[in-house]
Formats: structure tokens, C-alpha cells, sequence
């Protein structure tokens, strides 16, 4: 028992004692065991029953196949539903190319793709009726069940992306494994089908008829310029209009030249005729006398052959064969220039002088000129006429040809942008119908297919379910309960140390009842109060039995017995403490003391009419009573557990050096003792702990010692 100290307190102040909290026992296993076993039925109930659930589900399920395929899908510019597939722009980013796979996940799982996969699989082999088909039928109608077979068709599928790819895995659940397979080929049929409509694009025969219409539109500007062209005779505008303009100047320049020319010629024409006015008809003639013979290159040839006999000595020796070729030649040269020095001729060559024949053709030269420049002029006269014609013409049909050029071009940039976007679209289209364009079966259904047996987890889950719900229904039942079944539980609600605990089944066995009520005499024996023993104890009980008088005896008696202490044993409310004998009387502190058979043993008799019973009595001298037996006497045991006494009990509260509680197991309700706690403190009592009496044991004796 631990020492306790009264604090200092004033004249209205309020003495809190101190309780040992350092004992207060903390939950422990045992505790949980003993609330177990204390609610076995309970526990067992709520065990059994998610077990039984459980044993009838597992051996009603039946073992589940799960097919699986793969899609690849393929995320590029190229893909099928990325408009303007064949224009030229960046790559694909990486979050559209997750935001594509998870669409396309989406467009997976789509109702509307369930639907068509169950109706192509059939709603009765897929979800056969059951027994309670019937009975279905008069609350729901076919579409009802249409939406029910669609939700448990979405439990049971399966469509995820794989974690770091573009690989989508779709998977069927299904008791029967061929049915699992063809379900999941179905529906990534179904998929590539839906997929197809869905990125169909029907904008190409819209651009088709655009284009036709351009066509027809450019075909008509296209007849026009060329009626255009043909009526003024142009082949390029530009060019035309240029040529035009050069002829005209080119005409103009030719006509300025053949004016200057004839202004020229008429000036050499007068001054020829006066020249020729001026020669005579006779002039002197001269004569020439030569004997060259013409092609004669007798002394060149003899020049150059003596040069290359002298190159011929320098490189070969004298009398080669070369060197005598060449002397044969020079013999030869030599000898014909010497036979036409003998032969003597000469050539005479008489020339007239030519002024007058000169003259006499230049007047007619020129005077033919002068009338071939009178007849090209009128000639550039008319070219000019016409070559004028021919650019007023062509000014006159530059802004009509401008205007047409001017709507072609329009019209066929139109026509090429329409023609490109129809291309396009053709293409988007022709890529959406195809099957492989985006998505690929790169995994058939029946090339991956696992079982699964729910048994033995729903067989485990049961256990666990049992565990948790019997432990639940044990929690629930011991926070209902009212009562203690063991010391812990009171020391944690009261927050005061278990002094003594009195099992019930050894309430009759005397050696049992003896050594526990020594072990509890012996801690009040030792316990101590400002360095000061025990002397007067209050035993207090909410309950209306003899269970504390009894106990109370026991401890007096082991008081007097054993301890040799004189005893004072006081039972509060009673006028005898039966079944002592009285054996003479006398009176202490306000009350009738009397012997009893026992030594060193009394107690107080007719406690209802002494003076220290009443409640009118002032405090202090309540105290000097209560000195007085606490003289007379080396220790008290006061026992009240009648209602009755409940003032005299919160009297005593404060008169005795400590209060001790006793609670009852299974019977003293938790709010009663602690409002019969809360009741001692008010009183300014101090409260040493409590006593457990009745208690029982419900874990066998082997689980005992071994928590």
C-alpha cells in the first residue's frame, strides 16, 4: 500500500485525495481473454454466423476464367482519328499520347459496345435465368434486365492501359472458359467496329462536290480567256503587250534611219553627178612586165630542206640514210632552179584607170537606192499603221483578261486547297475503315487465359470475418456492461488501486479466506499517512447485502486474532453485529462498546442512538470522539453498506484515516461506484483503493499461468 499525505487545507476547502495511480493496472491480454471468455456466447454467436456465410458461399462458387487480350495502339500523326493526317506538322506529345490510350480505353468500355457484345453473345448464355427468374420478371421488364446483364458484364470486364506502354490489356471474367474467350473476342470486335463508325469522317464527299464545283467554275474562266486569247491572237499577254510596243518603236526607229538614209542618198547622188559632170571620158592606161611564174616555191623549198639537214647532222652520224634522203632532195631543188634560169619569159599587163566607170556606177547605185528608201518608207508606214492597230487592240483587251486571270487564279488556289483537304479526308477515311490503322490485336483472348478459385479466400475471409465480428460483439457487450468482473476493470474506471481481491469459490475454504484477508491486514498494517500508521479504516459498499459485513468480520477478527490488536469493529446502521455474543458494555467516544467470545475484539452495539451517530453533532466534537476510541483501540474497522447510513457514512468519510471501497463482481453497477467515489471525495475523505468480493474465474487455470 502506498503512503498518502494530507495536503494543508483551509476552513471551506475541500481535501482531494490522492489516489496511487502508479497501481492502476493497464489493459493487458488477460483482460482480454477474461471479457472473451466472461462473453463466450456472444462472441461465439457472432462468430459462427459470417463463418457459416461464408462455408456455404465457398462451396457454392464456382471456379472463374479470365480471358485476356492485348491492343497495341499505335499514337502517331498518322493515326486515324488525328485530323490532317498528311499535313506536315510536330510530332504527337507524349500527354496526347496517354489522353489517346486512355480514349481509347473509354471507347472500350462503352455501353453501348457491352450491349452489342451481349447481344451478339446472347443475354441467356451469358446470365442463364435462375430459379427466382420468374419472380424477376413481375417486378422488371426485358430492359431492366437489358441494363442488370450491362452492369454485371462491366464488374467482370477488365480494360486497363499497362503501366509505361501503349499495350491496352482487356480481360473477361467468366465461369465457362470457352464462353470467356469468345466474349472477349466479341468485344474487341465489337470495339474495332464501334471504333470505325465512330472516327468515320464524312467530310470527303462534301469536299468531293466542292471540288467538282471548283472544277466546273475554272473549266468555265479557262473557255473564256482562251475565246479571249483567240479573238485579239494572244498567246502571253506580257509578251504580246511587249512585242507589241518594240514593233511599234522598232518601226518608228527603222523609219527615222530610212529618212536620214534618203536625205544621204539624195546628197551622194548630186555630188556623184557633178563629179562625173567633171571626168573625162579618155584617161591614161599603164603597163606592167614581170617573169614571176605563179605557184613557183622552188627557193622556199630549198631553204627549209638545208634547215633540216642541218638538224639531221647535228642528231645522226654522217652517211645515215636519212642524211642521204636529204641530200637527194637539195640535189633535186637545186637542179630544177637552175633548168628555169634557162628558160627566159615575161608577162605584160595592161590596166585602166577606173574613176569614170567608178562614178558612173555609184550614180546608179545610188539613184536605185533612193528608190528602194521612197518604197520601204510607205512600207513602214503601214507597218506602223498595223503594229498600232495591234497594241490598241491588246489595251483593249488587258482589263477584261486581267479580270479573268485575276478570277482563275482565284479559283484555282481554291480548287488546289479543296483538292488537298479532299485527298486528306479520302485518306482519313480510308485509314478509320482500315482495321489495323490505330489499334492491333497483338494477343487473341485464348492464347492467355487463367483460373481463379474464390474458395479458400472466402473460406479465410469468413475466418477473418468470424475473428472480427466475435471480437467486435466481445468489445460491444463488455463497453454495455454495467458491472466488474475483474480488478483492472474497476481500477481503470475508478482510477484507484485494487487493495484485495476475495475469489468466490473460496469464500467457504477457511485457509483460502485466511491467507487472503492476512495479505490485505498486513497492507493496511503497513501503509502509512503523514509517516503515521493506519489506525481507523471506513469500509464503504453501494450494495445492500452482508457481503462487507462479513468480510469486515473477518478482517477484525484477523486483527484480534492473529495481530493481537485490540479491535474495534463498528457496523453502521445495525444495533448488533450478529452473530458476536455480547458479553458486557460500556460506553467510548459516544458509543456502547461491547466485549466480545473473541480476545482484544469489540464492537459497537444500539449504533443508531449514539452520540456520534448523530448528525447534528459539530465536526470538532466528532474529532475528540473519534480520538477518544482511536486511544482506546489500535485500530477501527467501520462497515457501512446500508442506504440508511448514508449521511453518518460521509460523516465518517472524514473521521477515519482512510476510506476503502467494496465492489461486488458482477453485481456493483460502474455509475454507483463511482458516484459512491465521487460521494468520499466530496466528503473530504481519503480514499485508499477498493476491495474485490465475489470475483470469479473464467480462463482455465493453464491459460492463467501462462499470460
Amino acid at each position: 500500500m502506498p503512503q498518502a499525505t494530507h495536503a494543508e487545507e483551509g476552513e471551506n476547502s475541500t481535501p482531494v485525495p490522492v489516489p496511487p495511480q502508479n497501481m492502476v493496472s493497464s489493459f493487458t491480454l488477460r483482460d482480454v481473454l477474461i471479457t472473451a471468455f466472461f462473453h463466450l456466447r456472444t462472441v461465439l454467436v457472432a462468430a459462427v454466423l459470417p463463418l457459416a456465410i461464408a462455408i456455404t458461399a465457398a462451396f457454392s462458387m464456382r471456379t472463374e476464367y479470365t480471358a485476356t487480350s492485348l491492343l497495341l495502339v499505335i499514337v502517331s500523326r498518322e493515326v486515324s482519328n488525328a485530323q490532317n493526317v498528311t499535313d506536315s506538322g510536330p510530332p504527337v506529345m507524349t500527354i496526347e499520347g496517354l489522353k489517346q490510350v486512355q480514349s481509347e480505353v473509354q471507347m472500350l468500355e462503352s455501353t453501348d459496345v457491352m450491349r452489342a457484345t451481349i447481344e451478339q453473345i446472347g443475354i441467356d448464355r451469358l446470365y442463364p435465368r435462375g430459379r427466382l427468374a420468374a419472380l424477376m420478371d413481375i417486378f422488371g421488364s426485358d430492359p431492366n434486365r437489358m441494363d442488370g446483364a450491362v452492369a454485371r458484364f462491366r464488374k467482370s470486364l477488365k480494360a486497363e492501359v499497362v503501366e509505361d506502354s501503349n499495350v491496352v490489356e482487356v480481360s473477361f471474367t467468366n465461369p465457362d472458359r470457352s464462353l470467356a474467350i469468345e466474349t472477349t473476342d466479341a468485344l474487341v470486335r465489337n470495339y474495332l467496329a464501334s471504333r470505325r463508325k465512330a472516327l468515320e469522317n464524312p467530310t470527303a464527299k462534301i469536299l468531293q462536290l466542292e471540288v467538282a464545283r471548283f472544277q466546273r467554275d475554272l473549266s468555265t474562266v479557262d473557255n473564256e480567256i482562251e475565246r479571249l486569247k483567240n479573238k485579239v491572237g494572244i498567246i502571253d499577254f506580257s509578251q504580246d503587250a511587249v512585242l507589241a510596243s518594240n514593233q511599234v518603236d522598232s518601226i518608228l526607229q527603222r523609219r527615222r534611219q530610212v529618212a536620214e538614209r534618203e536625205a544621204a542618198v539624195s546628197g551622194q547622188i548630186l555630188e556623184a553627178e557633178r563629179q562625173l559632170a567633171a571626168t573625162p571620158e579618155s584617161v591614161f592606161d599603164f603597163s606592167e612586165k614581170t617573169d614571176a611564174v605563179a605557184g613557183d616555191d622552188d627557193a622556199n623549198t630549198l631553204t627549209r630542206l638545208l634547215v633540216q639537214r642541218d638538224r639531221v647532222v647535228a642528231q645522226y652520224a654522217p652517211g645515215s640514210a636519212l642524211l642521204r634522203e636529204l641530200d637527194k632532195q637539195i640535189a633535186t631543188v637545186r637542179a630544177r632552179i637552175k633548168s628555169r634560169a634557162d628558160r627566159r619569159y615575161f608577162t605584160d599587163r595592161a590596166v585602166r584607170n577606173p574613176q569614170l566607170n567608178y562614178l558612173q556606177n555609184m550614180v546608179v547605185s545610188l539613184k536605185v537606192e533612193q528608190d528602194s528608201l521612197a518604197r520601204q518608207k510607205n512600207e513602214l508606214v503601214e507597218q506602223q499603221r498595223i503594229a498600232e492597230e495591234r497594241l490598241s487592240l491588246l489595251r483593249s483587251a488587258e482589263t477584261p483578261l486581267i479580270e479573268l486571270n485575276r478570277k482563275r487564279d482565284a479559283l484555282s488556289d481554291g480548287f488546289r486547297e479543296y483538292q488537298r483537304r479532299a485527298v486528306a479526308a479520302s485518306i482519313e477515311e480510308t485509314a478509320a475503315q482500315s482495321r489495323q490503322s490505330a489499334v492491333r490485336v497483338v494477343q487473341e483472348a485464348g492464347a492467355a487465359v487463367t483460373s481463379r478459385s474464390l474458395t479458400l479466400p472466402v473460406l479465410a475471409g469468413g475466418v477473418f470475418a468470424g475473428l472480427l465480428f466475435g471480437a467486435a460483439a466481445g468489445a460491444i457487450a463488455s463497453a454495455l456492461r454495467t458491472t466488474f468482473i475483474a480488478p483492472g476493470e474497476a481500477e481503470r474506471a475508478l482510477g484507484l488501486p485494487a487493495i484485495a481481491t476475495m475469489d468466490d469459490d473460496d469464500e467457504d475454504a477457511d485457509l483460502a479466506m485466511d491467507s487472503a484477508v492476512g495479505s490485505f491486514v498486513t497492507t493496511l498494517l503497513d501503509a502509512r499517512i503523514d509517516d503515521e500508521p493506519i489506525k481507523a479504516v471506513h469500509f464503504l459498499s453501494a450494495d445492500t447485502d452482508d457481503t462487507l459485513s462479513r468480510f469486515t468480520l473477518r478482517v477484525a477478527e484477523e486483527f484480534a486474532i492473529r495481530r493481537q490488536k485490540r479491535t474495534l469493529f463498528i457496523e453502521l446502521g445495525a444495533n448488533a453485529p450478529a452473530p458476536l455474543a455480547l458479553d458486557g458494555q460500556e460506553i467510548k467516544g459516544g458509543m456502547a462498546i461491547t466485549g466480545t467470545p473473541l480476545p482484544l475484539l469489540w464492537t459497537a452495539s444500539e449504533t443508531q442512538n449514539a452520540p456520534l451517530m448523530d448528525i447534528r453533532l459539530p465536526v470538532a466534537d466528532a474529532e475528540m470522539m473519534m480520538a477518544e476510541l482511536r486511544d482506546a483501540f489500535d485500530f477501527i474497522l467501520i462497515c457501512s453498506n446500508r442506504q440508511g447510513a448514508s449521511l453518518v457514512t460521509q460523516r465518517f468519510c472524514q473521521l477515519v484515516d482512510g476510506n476503502i471501497m467494496s465492489l461486488e463482481a458482477e453485481k456493483t453497477r460502474k455509475a454507483v461506484a463511482i458516484h459512491l467515489r465521487d460521494m468520499v471525495v466530496e466528503s473530504r475523505g481519503l480514499l485508499l483503493g477498493f476491495v474485490l468480493l465475489g470475483r470469479r474465474y473464467y480462463l482455465p487455470s493453464w491459460l492463467y499461468e501462462r499470460i
